[in-house]
C-alpha cells in the first residue's frame, strides 16, 4: 500500500543537545482514520532513519469516524470477560496491537543505521492524529462525540508514559477495559518500547479537528494569530507572513484550517472546520476501489476516443484508488461520458441489477453510485473550502496535505469542482504534513508551546450548524 510519510521539517529553534547519545531515538506517530505512520530519528543528529506505514487495523470496525464512534458506543456483547466484548476495549486493543508491531519493525530497521555498537534506546515519543483516534488510544470516551454539541473528553496536550497509553490508564476518566486475549497479553510482555518511556499528545482543537491539524499548522508554518506581525515578537527562525494560508488535509475526515495575517486594524485568526467526505477518495465504498497499491488505477487519459488505464507498478488493473477515481471523473466529464450531473450518457453496460456503469477494464467499472458517493465527498470538500475563502479578501497559499491530497492531479480536481479554480495557481504539496509536525515535536519545547498557542487561539466552526450549509451542500453535488 503506498501511504505518503515524506513531509518538509520545520525549522527547528532549539541547538543540538549535545549530551544526548547516539543510541538514543525518538519515535513520531501520525494515526490516520485509514493509515498509520511511524517515523523514528536519532535525537543526537536530528537525522531521519526510517519509516513505515500501515492500514488502520481498525478499518474492521468501520471506514470512518462516525461508524466506529458508534461501534464504540453500542452496548456490550454478553458472554465471557475473558475476551475482548465492549467497542471501547476492542477499539484501544487494536490500535495498541498495531503500534506495538509497527515499532518493533521501525526499531530493528533503524537498528542497522545507528553507529557500530549502539542499541537503539527509545526515550521519546509523540504521538499525533484526530480526536477521535487519540481518544482511542488513550482509553478515553467518546460517548460524548456522538451527538450534538460533539464534547470530547479530552482536548489531550498531555504528557504520560507508554505503560499508561498501553494499559488505557493515561487519565482518572479512562473508561475500564475488557481482559486482553492472550495474544495481547504476550504483545504487552514483550513491548520494544520500554514503560515509562515518555509519550507527548499534541492538543486538539475539538471534536473533528484533531492534533494531526495543529501538527500540519507546525509543518506549514501558521503563525500565531494575535501578535501583528511585529518583528519584534516573531522569534529567529520565524518570518512575517503577509497572505493568507488555507491548509487542506483531505481524507476520509478532511481538515481545513485558514489562517488570516494581521492588519492594522484587527489581529489575526485562525478558522477552522472539517469535512466528512467519507471514505471515497481512499477507494472505499466504491465497487471497484481498492488503496493505493500495485495494480490499482490511479490515471485515466482519453485517447483514440477510448479510455485508457494506468495502474501503479504498471500491474494488471485490479480497481480503483482516490486519484483513479477523480482522474476518471474529469476525463468522463470533459468528454461527455456523463454530464455534469454525473449520469452516464455513453458506453454504458448494466450490473445485475440493472443499474449503469462504464467500463474501464474488463475487470474494472464505474457504477452510476461510485459517481454519486465521489460527487457527495467532493461536495463536502468544496463546502468547506468555498466558505473558509469567503473569510478572506485576498486568495491564499492553499497547502494541501496528507497522502490523497500529496498525489491528487489539481488541473482534475477542478474540472469535477474538488478544488475552487482560483487555488490551483497557488498550491503548495506539504506531503504527510501531520507526521513532520510530530517529528518536529520530538526535538522541540518551543514548538510544543507554539502548538498550544495555535489550538487555543483556533477558532472551530461546525459546518453543520450553519443555516445555509444544507442548500450548498446540495448545490456543490453537480460536477
Amino acid at each position: 500500500m503506498q501511504i505518503v510519510t515524506e513531509g518538509e521539517m520545520p525549522e527547528i529553534p532549539e541547538q543540538l543537545e549535545p549530551k544526548t547519545s547516539p543510541a538514543e531515538i525518538g519515535i513520531a506517530v501520525d494515526i490516520g482514520t485509514t493509515t498509520i505512520a511511524v517515523s523514528v530519528w536519532s535525537l543526537l543528529h536530528r537525522k531521519h532513519l526510517v519509516t513505515v506505514a500501515e492500514k488502520n487495523n481498525q478499518v474492521r470496525y468501520g471506514y470512518d469516524i462516525i461508524r466506529r464512534i458508534a461501534f464504540a458506543v453500542r452496548p456490550p456483547l454478553t458472554g465471557s470477560s475473558a475476551v475482548v466484548e465492549s467497542g471501547p476495549s476492542a477499539l484501544h486493543y487494536c490500535i495498541i496491537s498495531q503500534l506495538e508491531k509497527m515499532f518493533t519493525q521501525a526499531i530493528m530497521e533503524a537498528a542497522a543505521k545507528l553507529p557500530r555498537g549502539y542499541q537503539p534506546k527509545v526515550t521519546s515519543i509523540v504521538i499525533t492524529g484526530n480526536t477521535t483516534m487519540l481518544s482511542f488510544l488513550c482509553n478515553t470516551s467518546v460517548s460524548n462525540m456522538a451527538a450534538a454539541p460533539f464534547t470530547p473528553a479530552s482536548l489531550f496536550d498531555v504528557n504520560t508514559t507508554w505503560e499508561k497509553i498501553r494499559n488505557g490508564t493515561t487519565y482518572s476518566h479512562c473508561v475500564s477495559l475488557d481482559n486482553p486475549t492472550p495474544e495481547l497479553l504476550q504483545i504487552f510482555e514483550s513491548s520494544i518500547i520500554p514503560p515509562q518511556t515518555e509519550v507527548y499528545i499534541p492538543p486538539c482543537i475539538g471534536a473533528f479537528i484533531g492534533a494531526d491539524a495543529v501538527c500540519s499548522m507546525i509543518a506549514a508554518g501558521f503563525p500565531i494569530p494575535g501578535t501583528r506581525n511585529d518583528p519584534s515578537t516573531l522569534r529567529p527562525w520565524e518570518s512575517k507572513v503577509k497572505a493568507p494560508l488555507l491548509l487542506a488535509d483531505i481524507g476520509t475526515n478532511s481538515e481545513l484550517c485558514l489562517y488570516i495575517p494581521d492588519s492594522p486594524e484587527k489581529a489575526g485568526r485562525i478558522l477552522c472546520t472539517s469535512a466528512a467526505s467519507g471514505p471515497a477518495f481512499e477507494g472505499a465504498n466504491i465497487s471497484c476501489g481498492m488503496p493505493s497499491i500495485e495494480g490499482a488505477i490511479d490515471k485515466i487519459i482519453y485517447i483514440h476516443e477510448k479510455l485508457e488505464c494506468h495502474t501503479i507498478g504498471d500491474k494488471n488493473a485490479r480497481g480503483l484508488c482516490g486519484t483513479g477515481l477523480i482522474s476518471a471523473a474529469a476525463v468522463m466529464l470533459k468528454n461527455k461520458y456523463i454530464d455534469k450531473n454525473g449520469i452516464i450518457l455513453r458506453e454504458k453496460s448494466k450490473l445485475g441489477d440493472g443499474t449503469s456503469c462504464i467500463e474501464l477494464t474488463p475487470a474494472v467499472y464505474l457504477s452510476q453510485q461510485d459517481i454519486r458517493n465521489l460527487q457527495l465527498a467532493k461536495s463536502a470538500v468544496k463546502t468547506g473550502l468555498e466558505f473558509l475563502l469567503e473569510h478572506t479578501t485576498e486568495t491564499p497559499v492553499f497547502c494541501i496535505a496528507g497522502g490523497f491530497g500529496s498525489k491528487i492531479n489539481l488541473d482534475e480536481a477542478t474540472t469535477i469542482g474538488l478544488l475552487p479554480p482560483q487555488l490551483e495557481k497557488r498550491t503548495i504539496h506539504l506531503g504527510n504534513a501531520s507526521l513532520s509536525g510530530a517529528s518536529a515535536l520530538l526535538f522541540s519545547n518551543v514548538l510544543r508551546d507554539k502548538a498550544r498557542s495555535l489550538a487555543k487561539k483556533a477558532i472551530q466552526i461546525n459546518l453543520a450548524g450553519i443555516p445555509e450549509f444544507q442548500e450548498r451542500f446540495l448545490k456543490g453535488i453537480d460536477f
